[in-house]
């Protein structure tokens, strides 16, 4: 009876789902056959959008034209990101006013990097279909990435070319978590039921036996209905573009007409691209004349070492290039090599030597011998000086005694008279034996200090060995020699420098000296710095002007100025080349905007200007004079509004608002 009820319990049960499932699996179909096939853009009435960007490539492979074309503008994770490449090249003196020519059989791969230039994918190849070289690739992360296009001509040429792009992350498909939570309540609900309707059984083994195949079924219920519903409903929503077709029109430059770009950044969107602005203001920009000028080390910061005579070269140990070391220490020593008549004067005088040597000790084997009859005379003396003491004891106590006798009267007053001068001469005897030991131990130390001077005996014995110090504190520049080397006295062993403080030599035409004259105040930089500037003539600046040559150069008809530069890091090298801006625009206030917001491309000029909210211009601008960090400004821009300096990379790839 149990088990019948069980069953139309079950039977119930399971048309109850199957008819919610289906009708759910209805809705899902129904909204299937609405979309399926169609972009997802077109629900909302939204065309996808093209990117398309286009560089001008000069190098001396030749001078080419790179216009692509990106599908989607705006990729997400997990989509297809079609790109379209063309690929001309410009030829001087044909082809209608230099007109591009379309390259058709180059070989064209594509690298796509981090923002930071690690690698993602590297060397997608593109496939070259009706003018276009055309390669796929679908982005598995969101971020700012580069796709880097690497072309070889078929004459063997290369160059290559990068774009930016941004990837966002796809939006989430509630449809497709609500149909999980949907599928999760109704199984559960199942297995649920059925152990409800067993509720009255009363043996646990029956009853789990029962709810077995009933939990099988719900699993493989609930694993076909997930399934069902990431074929209809992906977890994150997708767009169905399709293959776009490609036009090859050159990308707009709005920069070329005058126009302003709008574009729209949301404020997210800012603080994932790391935007940061700068107001344009008015300050004196140091500008002027541009000179090259040399490093050089200052003279009394560079020396040599040489040995003062030829010889055997001995280094220190640890010496290398880059080592520091101080004015005055030690790096090593000569050993002189003798000739033959050297080497007679050297034996000569090695025998003299011996001799002295050996009249020395004779002499101390002498004063040993004394030091030791010394030794035994004070020891005598020392035994005599105890014995007057043990008299001098006796005397005292027959003293004594005689005084008692004589207070009772058992004996006459001579004998006290005697007991005294007793005592009188053992005192006597005691003083003279103790100033004997006296006497005797100060001529024992002055025998054992003759003798230490003769056992070490200074006599001038020749010296074949010869000391190299540094005459400056610096770092070892160069060494021309080893240990072991036999060296001349003129040879150079090594060279020093100190680089604390250098000397920047520029080189001023004589027509710019007047200008020079007036200013002390300069700046420069060289390409080993990167974007580092050093200052002069100000109060916070990093050096001064020294002098200005005397004399004119007959060939090149330039005067040299000196400038002292402190260089504490020492990297500034002897013998680099820098470039100096001699400030000649005196004390002149300009509007000025910092470097870093400058872009050039295909060649013009502008900066991105935030109008606040989420919405920046892409606006052309007129320059002036450069200085060390800013431009002066002729036109395009008003004092106060503010430019953006940092995450410009990001705004040139944003499209622009329609």
């Amino acid at each position: 009876m149990k088990f019948a009820l069980f069953r139309i319990e079950f039977v119930r049960l399971t048309t109850a789902t199957a008819i919610i499932f289906a009708s759910l699996l209805g809705v899902v179909l129904g909204n299937g056959e609405d979309d399926h096939g169609q972009p997802a853009s077109a629900a909302t009435g939204t065309a996808v959008a093209t990117a398309r960007a286009e560089r001008n490539i000069e190098s001396e492979a030749g001078n080419f034209v790179l216009r692509v074309e990106r599908y989607p503008a705006d990729p997400r994770t997990g989509e297809l990101v079609q790109m379209a490449v063309r690929v001309l090249e410009r030829v001087e003196g044909g082809f209608g006013a230099n007109e591009p020519v379309a390259l058709e059989d180059a070989a064209l791969t594509v690298t796509v990097t981090a923002a930071d230039g690690s690698s993602v994918a590297e060397r997608i190849p593109a496939t070259f279909e009706r003018s276009f070289y055309r390669a796929d690739y679908t982005f598995s992360d969101k971020g700012n990435f580069k796709t880097v296009y690497n072309v070889t001509t078929k004459d063997g040429r290369s160059f290559s070319a990068d774009f930016p792009v941004s990837v966002a992350s796809a939006p989430t498909n509630w449809t497709f978590w609500i149909g999980v939570l949907i599928l999760s309540l109704l199984s559960f609900g199942i297995v649920g039921g059925v152990y409800y309707s067993f509720r009255n059984e009363d043996e646990q083994q029956r009853k789990m036996r029962r709810l077995a195949p009933v939990t099988a079924l719900a699993l493989l219920f609930f694993v076909f209905g997930v399934f069902a519903l990431s074929f209809f409903f992906p977890p994150t929503e997708t767009r169905a573009m399709g293959n776009f077709a490609p036009t090859g029109e050159p990308a707009a430059n709005p920069a070329a007409t005058g126009e302003q770009t709008v574009l729209t950044v949301s404020k997210e969107s800012q603080l994932l691209f790391g935007i940061k602005t700068e107001p344009v203001s008015t300050r004196r920009i140091t500008s002027g004349l541009n000179v090259t000028g040399t490093v050089r080390a200052r003279p009394d910061a560079r020396a040599v070492v040489v040995p003062p005579v030829a010889g055997r070269l001995i280094l220190r140990d640890g010496l290398a290039l880059g080592s520091a070391v101080g004015r005055g220490e030690q790096i090593g020593y000569v050993e002189q090599v003798l000739d033959v008549s050297g080497q007679v004067g050297l034996e000569q005088q090695r025998l003299e030597v011996l001799a002295q040597q050996r009249d020395v000790e004779a002499r101390r084997l002498e004063l040993r011998n004394t030091a030791l009859q010394l030794r035994g005379q004070q020891a005598e003396q020392r035994a005599n000086a105890s014995q007057a003491r043990t008299q001098l004891a006796q005397a005292q106590r027959e003293l004594r005694r005689s005084a008692n006798l004589v207070e009772v009267g058992a004996v006459p007053v001579k004998r006290l008279e005697e007991a005294r001068t007793a005592v009188s001469v053992a005192e006597q005897s005691v003083s003279s034996a103790e100033q004997q030991v006296r006497l005797l131990e100060n001529q024992i130390k002055q025998t054992e200090s003759g003798q230490a001077i003769f056992q070490n005996p200074t006599v001038n014995q020749p010296s074949r060995t010869f000391p190299l110090t540094s005459p400056v504190t610096g770092i070892v520049n160069t060494i021309t020699a080893t240990s072991g080397q036999v060296v001349e006295g003129s040879t150079q062993i090594l060279s020093l420098v100190n680089l604390s403080s250098v000397l920047i030599e520029a080189q001023v035409f004589e027509r710019d000296l007047p200008a020079v004259r007036e200013s002390t105040r300069a700046s420069f930089t060289s390409a080993a710095l990167g974007d580092e500037v050093y200052t002069v003539g100000t109060p916070d600046g990093d050096g001064r002007l020294v002098s200005i040559g005397q004399s004119v150069n007959e060939q090149t008809r330039t005067v040299p100025v000196i400038y002292e530069i402190n260089n504490p890091a020492s990297r500034l090298k002897d013998g680099m080349f820098v470039e100096i801006t001699i400030d000649t625009s005196g004390e002149r206030q300009v509007l000025a905007v910092p470097k870093s917001a400058v872009v050039n491309e295909q060649g013009q000029t502008f900066v991105f200007v935030f109008d606040g909210g989420e919405t920046f211009r892409k606006r052309p601008v007129a320059l002036g004079p450069e200085g060390a960090d800013y431009f002066e400004v002729t036109s395009g821009l008003e004092e106060g509004e503010r430019v953006v300096t940092e995450g410009i990379y990001q705004l040139r790839s944003t499209q622009p608002t329609a």
